[in-house]
C-alpha cells in the first residue's frame, strides 16, 4: 500500500512541477472563444512565427534585424489589393503612390517624426508609443476598428478609462511636452482643446447644441466633433480614419491659408464647408463682412465675385475703404500688394483653436502683422461682433468695429 502511494505522489509532483505541452485548440474554437469575433483577428500565423520554445512567446514575423516592421506586417493584408486568405474582410488603404500625407513612418512628411516614440507611466503602468500602426490601434482588441482601449487626456497623460473619443486616442502623441513634432505650427495640440484655451473646435459637440452659428443649421454636419471630423480618408470607399490622404495633414477635404490660392483656387476652403454651410457664410448670416473677407473687397482676385453695391457701401463706411479700386494710403502708409484681394478661412481662423481670443481667432502672421498702434488683435464685443487691430494687405486698422 504504501509503494503505491509513493507512485502516486511522484506522479502528482511531476504533473505540477514540469512544464506542460501547449493543449492544441482548433481554430474554429479559438474564433468563437472571443467576443465579437467578426470585429478580431482570428489567425494568429497571419502576424506571427510561432513559439520560440516550449514556454517561449510569438515573435512577429520578420521581428529580426533588417526584416519587417510593425506597418508592413499591417500593410500586408490592410493595403491595396491584397486577396491573400488572411485578408479576407480586411479593410484596405489605399497602395502609397508618394503624395498627399500618410500616418506612417515612410508616408509622412515629417523625418523627425519618423523615429518619434515615448513611454506614458501612470502608476505601475506602462504604455508605449510608436510611429506605426500600433501607435493607434490594438490588433488584438475587440473594439470597433481595433483602436486602443487607452485614453490620454489634453497634456498627453493616460486616464484610467477607454477613450469616449477619438481624440482621445490621439492625445497620447499630440498633447503634452513630447507631443509628436509636425511639419508645422506647435506639436502640443491638446493645448488647444484644453479648458484654459479661450476657443476651440470643441471635441463632442454638436450642431444641435450650438444655435448661436447659423453656418452649422443648415450644414451636413450632424455627428459630434472629433479628430476624424477633419482628418479622414476623403475615399468615400475606402478605410475610414487619418491613415493617408490626398491632402496635407491627412484632411478629408482640401484647405490652405492665403499662399495656396494660386494652388487650390475656390477649393481653398473646401474643408471648412463640410461643416460650415458655404451660403450662410456669403449671405454675412455669422459675421456682417464674410462674404467681403473671402471674395475680395476690389473683386480683382481670382475666382473671386463682385461684391453688391449696398454690401460694398456698407463696407466702405466701417473700413474707410472710398472705392473698390482705392489704392491710396493709409494710416500704416501705402497699401501691399494683395489689398483687397480674397481671404481665406485661415487668415483669421485656427483650425484647432486659440489660445487668446474668442471665436477660434489667430491670425495667419504671414497676412496680418501689426497696426500702426500694435497688435494684431480682436476684442469680441458679442455675438458676431468686435474690433480689429491690426494691419491687413496693407490696410490699417485700429479697433475697427464689426
Amino acid at each position: 500500500m504504501r509503494g503505491i502511494l509513493r507512485r502516486l505522489t511522484l506522479v502528482c509532483l511531476t504533473t505540477i512541477l514540469l512544464p506542460q505541452a501547449p493543449v492544441p485548440v482548433p481554430a474554429q474554437g479559438l474564433a468563437r472563444a472571443k467576443v465579437g469575433a467578426s470585429s478580431v483577428h482570428r489567425n494568429c500565423a497571419a502576424c506571427h512565427k510561432g513559439h520560440k520554445g516550449a514556454m517561449g512567446g510569438m515573435t512577429l514575423k520578420g521581428s529580426r534585424p533588417g526584416r519587417g516592421t510593425i506597418d508592413q506586417i499591417c500593410l500586408s493584408c490592410h493595403e491595396g489589393l491584397n486577396a491573400a486568405p488572411t485578408a479576407d474582410g480586411a479593410p484596405k488603404l489605399p497602395a502609397w503612390s508618394g503624395q498627399g500625407s500618410g500616418h506612417l513612418k515612410n508616408r509622412f512628411s515629417s523625418r523627425r517624426a519618423e523615429t518619434y516614440s515615448r513611454a506614458v507611466k501612470a502608476g505601475t503602468r506602462t504604455v508605449r508609443l510608436a510611429q506605426d500602426c500600433s501607435g493607434c490601434h490594438d490588433p488584438h482588441g475587440k473594439e470597433r476598428g481595433r483602436l486602443r482601449a487607452t485614453a490620454f487626456d489634453t497634456r498627453g497623460q493616460l486616464v484610467d478609462r477607454k477613450p469616449m473619443s477619438v481624440a482621445e486616442v490621439c492625445f497620447g502623441c499630440h498633447a503634452g511636452p513630447e507631443a509628436a513634432p509636425l511639419p508645422s505650427g506647435h506639436p502640443d495640440l491638446g493645448s488647444l482643446f484644453a479648458k484654459g484655451a479661450a476657443s476651440s473646435h470643441a471635441i463632442g459637440s454638436t450642431a444641435a447644441a450650438r444655435p448661436e452659428l447659423p453656418s452649422l443649421r443648415t450644414s451636413a454636419f450632424q455627428g459630434r466633433l472629433d479628430c476624424v471630423s477633419c482628418h479622414d480618408n476623403p475615399d468615400p470607399a475606402g478605410a475610414r480614419g487619418p491613415h493617408v490622404s490626398p491632402h496635407a495633414s491627412l484632411l478629408k477635404a482640401p484647405f490652405g491659408r492665403e499662399k495656396d490660392l494660386a494652388r487650390l483656387g475656390e477649393r481653398v476652403n473646401d474643408l471648412c464647408f463640410l461643416c460650415h454651410d458655404k451660403q450662410s457664410i456669403t449671405a454675412n448670416q455669422s459675421f456682417p463682412f464674410h462674404a467681403q473677407h473671402l471674395n475680395g473687397f476690389t473683386n480683382s482676385g481670382s475666382g473671386s465675385t463682385r461684391p453688391q453695391a449696398s454690401a460694398f457701401s456698407e463696407a466702405a463706411a466701417v473700413l474707410g475703404i472710398r472705392s473698390p479700386k482705392d489704392r491710396g494710403p493709409g494710416r500704416g502708409g501705402a497699401y501691399m500688394p494683395g489689398y483687397g484681394e480674397p481671404a481665406t478661412c485661415a487668415t483669421c481662423h485656427a483650425s484647432h483653436g486659440s489660445l487668446r481670443q474668442a471665436a477660434l481667432i489667430e491670425f495667419d502672421r504671414s497676412v496680418v502683422t501689426a497696426s500702426s498702434v500694435g497688435g494684431p488683435s480682436f476684442q469680441r464685443a458679442g455675438l458676431g461682433r468686435g474690433t480689429c487691430t491690426l494691419t491687413c494687405h496693407g490696410h490699417d486698422h485700429v479697433q475697427t468695429r464689426y
